[in-house]
């Protein structure tokens, strides 16, 4: 059995990610700051690590004793306004918590380690398919990601075996799509989007292919590479909706309202995500011999509706 150390293993990716590492054979080892979850981790067949990404504690030591490594933690970034403050705080946030992590790491003994980034990094590519090897334009969270993504180098020279991961916009039960889509269309409620983005597309993932790609990774990624983790077909979000709206058996009314009340009511850092267009190419990961259970939004919003009415 491989020791596994995982952050963010709370969070939405990471409750999907947990239970197929156990299943996979694992030892896992959350990190947690909340000490009553304990027993229900334990029952889980987890081994909870109490401790906070970022401040020294104990919970390094139980990071640095283990042969593979996955970071998904990350500070908050849902809901709310996202003014320039903020985003500047989840920044030096972020690097914190990267710092902590990796600065606690052994190279003789972590084989390797799993670095989840986001794909804002790259930014507004326009409207062609783009590779992991494009030159990044960081829009939206992408500037306040980049000094954290740029900092990786340091680690590589250290030895540690980083492979980078790059979800796309991830889709699932228990999410946005449900909060912002789903309940809005199954209540007949008006849907909002912004003017001139019909168009633009953006590279949509399954929860449940997302994380079961972040643990073939783990296993399959080459250390120094980085790996879009997207499914097959780029869409606009329009056709997520469409899609959405036709799995419930539901008609819906969108309202287009212009950038700047976007700007005024999201923030300017919210904005620029919705305005970027991210046409991502999953070519490498797929060269890894990962395989999709759901390779398109049309075979992964109909599992997503079907789960939330079993």
């Amino acid at each position: 059995m491989k020791r596994l150390f995982v952050t963010g293993g709370t969070g939405f990716i990471g409750r999907t990610f947990v239970p197929l590492a156990l299943e996979a054979g694992h030892q896992v080892r959350v990190l947690t700051r909340n000490a009553r979850s304990l027993e229900s981790w334990e029952r889980a067949g987890v081994l909870p690590v109490v401790g906070d990404l970022l401040s020294p504690g104990p919970w390094q030591e139980e990071a640095a004793a283990s042969e593979w490594v996955v970071h998904l933690a990350q500070p908050l970034t849902f809901g709310g306004r996202v003014t320039r403050k903020r985003a500047e705080a989840y920044r030096e946030q972020r690097l914190r918590m990267d710092s902590m992590l990796l600065e606690s790491l052994k190279p003789g003994v972590a084989r390797r380690v799993l670095y989840v980034g986001g794909t804002s990094y790259y930014g507004d590519q326009g409207p062609r398919l783009v590779t992991e090897d494009t030159t990044p334009s960081p829009s939206g969270w992408g500037p306040f990601i980049a000094p954290a993504i740029a900092s990786l180098e340091g680690y590589r020279a250290r030895g540690l075996p980083l492979v980078e991961a790059y979800p796309g916009l991830v889709y699932g039960a228990g999410s946005w799509f449900q909060e912002y889509a789903l309940k809005p269309l199954k209540k007949g409620r008006r849907l909002f989007g912004m003017k001139g983005t019909a168009a633009r597309c953006m590279s949509p993932i399954h929860v449940e292919d997302c994380a079961r790609a972040l643990l073939h990774l783990l296993e399959h990624g080459e250390p120094g590479r980085r790996y879009f983790v997207v499914d097959d077909q780029p869409v606009p979000f329009a056709e997520l909706i469409r899609v959405a709206a036709e799995s419930l058996g539901v008609t819906y009314k969108a309202t287009l309202v212009p950038p700047w009340l976007c700007h005024l009511l999201l923030g300017p850092v919210a904005t620029d995500s919705l305005t970027a267009e991210a046409r991502l190419s999953n070519a490498r990961l797929h060269d890894t011999g990962f395989q999709f259970r759901y390779p398109t939004i049309h075979e992964g919003v109909p599992a997503v509706v079907k789960q939330r009415a079993e």
